[in-house]
């Protein structure tokens, strides 16, 4: 039989089988719509089905599903991943002004220097190729052993820094070229800041005070929970809770953060920075932190991630990210500081074109949480779909932890984070600027007043020399691209 008539051949038993199917199927169907129809049509609405959707669509399906869940936790507070769901920063209300004229865009062999140093006061700052870093998602309570490690191979592939979270890894310091290592809450025995000899290890020190998706509060995992590997590596004796306290062991107030500030930059000689859940009291905690010696601040936004958190706190607590960085960007400024403090942005980042917008209000690197853990399984989450959610594969109390590839994850990650940058580049050249530190809001203007007047970028009323009645946001009277070394 000829190549053609074997074609034909399949496409007409195909044909007849689907007439088959659709003959057996048919019958059940309508019989399915009739007794459906019907209870619609009869049923009283208390008893209808329509009363479900109406339910649906008052609480939302997420309201409604998470209302079960309090209802089946023993009383316990239910543990939400990833975050919350809700979009808080404004982000799509900013649009770059394209070089064309007045300004001419770059040519294909100009250089564009998207390197950054953090901390350039330290005695040895830290410099990245991107100002994309890997943000502080942790060992055990979080993330797997396996993952921390397929990350940090990322990180040394597209030549930035990854963050240890509250957990110290020895497997991710081997395998990662810059750490920042996380001095924080965390009240187990084997932490950074119960053993010197881990923060000496360190290329960077956070402090971290909150964050935004649990802001401040104290987090529990009962012993129960604890897995044995996860026991071993905290250091946990048996029957222990895994606690991260609401306050930094050691730290009552201000005057004791400035001192182990002082204390970490004198016996480290690396960069020691302060993580804290964005707040409208920005100003504040930055003016209590004037006499602390700072090399960078992170500003965790009310859109941050973690691996489990009571949805209250994600939902209902911080300030969004492009608030948050622009206020302090104009704040440091004002009170000349900004030069000597690097900005980092961390919380809902998950695109190049927002870290590009945050760069340009002031920030001089962003963290990637989420965006980089979806990017390292983009492949691998094909092997559980779709009765498994991916992310069991990656979390250390994950079932199917044994299938996840740490070559296949870095290789995605890294090449996630080195795209990322290739459209940071892009986006660069398109605004006719050949570094980071020639960034600033004067670079985008904003769609609506309340955007306008929360990052001080212009609303397009008319030419550029003229003023809106917009109240800007306060950049005193510095100028305002921001005073960020050349790098």
């Amino acid at each position: 039989m000829s190549f053609f008539g074997a074609l034909v051949g399949s496409l007409v038993a195909g044909l007849v089988l689907l007439a088959i199917l659709a003959a057996a199927i048919t019958p059940l169907l309508q019989a399915f719509g009739r007794r459906f129809m019907g209870i619609v049509v009869r049923e009283s609405y208390t008893g209808n089905i329509m009363s479900l959707i109406n339910s649906m669509r008052r609480l939302g399906a997420q309201t409604m599903g998470e209302t079960m869940l309090r209802a089946g936790s023993d009383g316990k507070v239910i543990q939400r991943p990833l975050g919350t769901p809700r979009h808080l920063s404004p982000w799509q209300d900013l649009l770059f002004h394209p070089a064309q004229l007045g300004r001419a865009p770059l040519n294909a062999d100009a250089k564009v220097d998207l390197s950054v140093v953090i901390g350039p006061k330290a005695k040895h700052p830290l410099r990245v190729e991107t100002p994309l870093l890997i943000a502080g998602m942790s060992y055990g309570g979080a993330l797997s052993r396996d993952l921390k490690v397929a990350l940090a191979r990322a990180a040394n592939q597209a030549g930035t820094a990854t963050n240890t979270g509250e957990a110290y890894l020895a497997d991710e310091r081997r395998a990662a070229r810059k750490l920042i290592v996380q001095y924080h809450r965390g009240t187990w025995p084997m932490s950074p800041q119960n053993h010197p000899q881990l923060l000496a290890s360190a290329d960077a020190i956070e402090i971290q005070i909150g964050q935004g998706a649990q802001a401040g509060a104290p987090m529990r995992t009962s012993s129960d929970l604890v897995r044995p590997e996860q026991r071993k590596a905290f250091g946990l004796a048996p029957g222990k809770d895994a606690l991260i306290d609401g306050r930094l062991q050691g730290v009552a107030g201000v005057d004791d953060l400035a001192r182990l500030v002082k204390r970490l930059r004198e016996a480290y000689e690396v960069p020691v920075g302060l993580k804290l859940a964005a707040s409208d009291r920005i100003e504040q905690d930055l003016d209590a932190l004037a006499s602390v010696p700072l090399d960078f601040l992170c500003l965790d936004g009310a859109e941050g991630g973690t691996h489990g958190g009571p949805a209250i706190l994600q939902d209902d607590f911080g300030l969004p990210t492009m608030h948050a960085i622009a206020r302090a960007d104009a704040y440091l400024r004002r009170t000349g500081r900004r030069a000597e403090i690097s900005l980092l942005a961390a919380g809902g980042l998950y695109t190049p074109g927002t870290c590009l917008k945050a760069l340009a209000l002031g920030a001089d690197a962003c963290y990637l949480g989420t965006a980089v853990v979806v990017a390292s399984i983009a492949e691998q989450a094909v092997n559980l779909a779709p009765w498994e959610p991916p992310y069991s594969m990656i979390f250390a109390s994950g079932s199917d932890r044994k299938r996840f590839s740490i070559s296949n994850a870095e290789q995605h990650a890294a090449t996630f984070l080195r795209s990322s940058t290739a459209e940071i580049d892009i986006g660069m050249r398109a605004l006719g600027k050949g570094a980071l530190a020639e960034l600033s809001r004067q670079d985008m203007v904003a769609l609506t007043p309340m955007t306008a007047a929360l990052t001080g970028c212009r609303l397009p009323l008319g030419p550029m020399e003229e003023e809106s009645d917009v109240a800007y946001l306060d950049l005193g009277d510095a100028e305002r691209p921001h005073p960020r070394p050349l790098h």
